[in-house]
């Protein structure tokens, strides 16, 4: 048998969890990455501004901008949340996470990110 390579997965099952979510979006009703990107999107688009097609994909997210890989303290700071839809939750933010840096490009096609390798 595999262990979770995650065994902080039940944190996200905590009252608190849910809670501090629903706080947050409440507080953040936008997708940060959408604003900046210069669109607001309550999670009824996708993160290019095309409408959402699937309707289990029409919401957003309380993600954590630290990762917190089980810290407690960090997982139920309210100050390290942000609100983010499906698309930027599920693939963007992910790759951020797994690279070290934001593969988002401005309109001229340069990285945006300064921790960008071409930035550097």
């Amino acid at each position: 048998m595999q262990q979770d390579p995650r065994p902080w997965r039940h944190l996200y099952k905590r009252r608190a969890c849910t809670d501090l979510a629903r706080a947050q979006k409440a507080r953040e009703p936008l997708c940060k990455y959408c604003l900046k990107r210069g669109f607001a999107n309550d999670g009824s688009l996708t993160a290019s501004g095309a409408p959402q097609a699937s309707r289990r994909r029409r919401h957003v997210a309380a993600d954590h901008i630290v990762p917190h890989k089980g810290d407690e303290a960090l997982f139920f700071d309210p100050d390290n949340l942000q609100t983010l839809c499906p698309d930027d939750h599920d693939r963007n933010r992910q790759r951020e996470e797994l690279h070290g840096f934001s593969q988002e490009r401005g309109p001229d096609g340069w990285p945006l990110d300064p921790r960008h390798p071409a930035n550097r």
